[in-house]
């Protein structure tokens, strides 16, 4: 499907909601006016730091002699992927690292390097997951695999009674992104970021560059200039995505996929039952929990609701803007939720173990 053919759902038009959102959105310009432009500047050095730790950390466990070593090194490696990925690439994708859009668009080339395609993650963050977060057929971040129901009113998938045990394969989530997903997003019709449109020849040729640079860089390069196999550098490089993986659950479960959020499902006319503001507000939840690592490793993940109504806002102000937002809907009657993380876990697994309830098919929301 064509992007030009199907442009996505329509959201319902509402003079309050507007309404609301413009004095958000006022109020929010004057709280950004009072911070420190210094914290955009401690950003941009990280866009430096990371990328020579991690390819630091990668050329230490080419010097490694014990294999217990160079494992724990690729770990950190995983680590790295995730916290590249959560402070430079994400912000990047969303033109926050950068003032020139160019330089953004050129740094997302790291995010190639270190085993992802850059190309198609945007596509399914930016123009999917961001304008129709939690929505059926629209959100690519719900779109896990032919075995999980992830959306209340999809279709029963392969499996789908058996499902809420299949949590303990979710480590394999970064695993299956890196060296399966990317390619089936390119060669796969049915895959939901098809509906964008297609790529060009040279994002195809891209793909199949960066795809042999990762696994040439991790495991062909060590093979040759280690003592270890090629078997155990593939173990090695598997427990560095293993990591990245379990890392990334934590960043990526608790702000939409829990039974806290709404899941729409657009009508036979492509029409969702409410607002843009109302539909971000009530498919995206906060992660209580405020402190040194997630600001400086997590990157504010933790304070999603803001990112969702503010994607152009750089998370380095997070914790600020997501004040006024919690005061201007405490004011507005609009809501605001946020949950400790252990929560959006059992939370997440109630929703699979839900799904997984063949009378549930038949309910419409949440």
């Amino acid at each position: 499907m064509s992007a030009s053919n199907h442009s996505g759902p329509h959201y319902l038009k509402t003079p309050a909601d507007d309404k609301h959102f413009k004095e958000l959105r006022r109020r929010v310009r004057e709280v950004l006016k009072t911070l420190p432009e210094s914290r955009l500047r401690v950003s941009r050095g990280k866009a430096f730091l990371l990328p020579c730790l991690y390819f630091g950390l990668y050329v230490t466990a080419l010097f490694q002699t014990s294999y217990g070593f160079f494992c724990a090194v690729y770990v950190l490696l995983g680590l790295m992927v995730i916290i590249i990925f959560l402070n430079l690439i994400h912000e990047a994708s969303h033109n926050t690292l950068f003032k020139n859009k160019r330089n953004n668009e050129r740094f997302m080339l790291l995010f190639d390097m270190i085993g992802a395609n850059s190309y198609m993650w945007s596509k399914r963050h930016i123009r999917l997951h961001h304008n129709f977060t939690n929505v059926e057929g629209w959100d690519s971040d719900i779109e896990k695999s032919k075995f999980l129901k992830v959306h209340p009113g999809s279709v029963k998938k392969a499996g789908y009674r058996y499902q809420h045990l299949l949590i303990l394969i979710y480590p394999l989530f970064i695993t299956n992104w890196f060296l399966i997903r990317d390619f089936k997003d390119f060669f796969y019709p049915r895959m939901i970021v098809r509906k964008t449109g297609g790529a060009p020849f040279k994002q195809y040729l891209k793909l199949f560059f960066f795809k042999i640079f990762f696994v040439g860089y991790l495991v062909v390069i060590p093979a040759l200039l280690t003592p270890f196999t090629t078997i155990q550098i593939f173990l090695a490089l598997f427990m560095m995505l293993l990591t990245a993986g379990l890392f990334a659950l934590t960043v990526l479960l608790p702000p939409h996929v829990n039974t806290g959020n709404q899941f729409p499902m657009a009508d036979n006319e492509m029409n969702l039952s409410q607002s843009w503001l109302m539909h971000q507000l009530n498919t995206t939840n906060d992660v209580t929990s405020s402190n040194w690592f997630t600001r400086h490793i997590m990157a504010n993940s933790n304070f999603h609701i803001v990112h969702h109504l503010f994607p152009n806002i750089s998370y380095v102000y997070a914790r600020e803007v997501t004040e006024v937002i919690k005061k201007y809907n405490r004011e507005a009657g609009l809501p605001y939720r946020s949950y400790p993380m252990v929560t959006t876990f059992k939370n997440h697994y109630k929703l699979m173990r839900s799904n997984a309830r063949p009378a549930d098919i038949l309910e419409e929301d949440m």
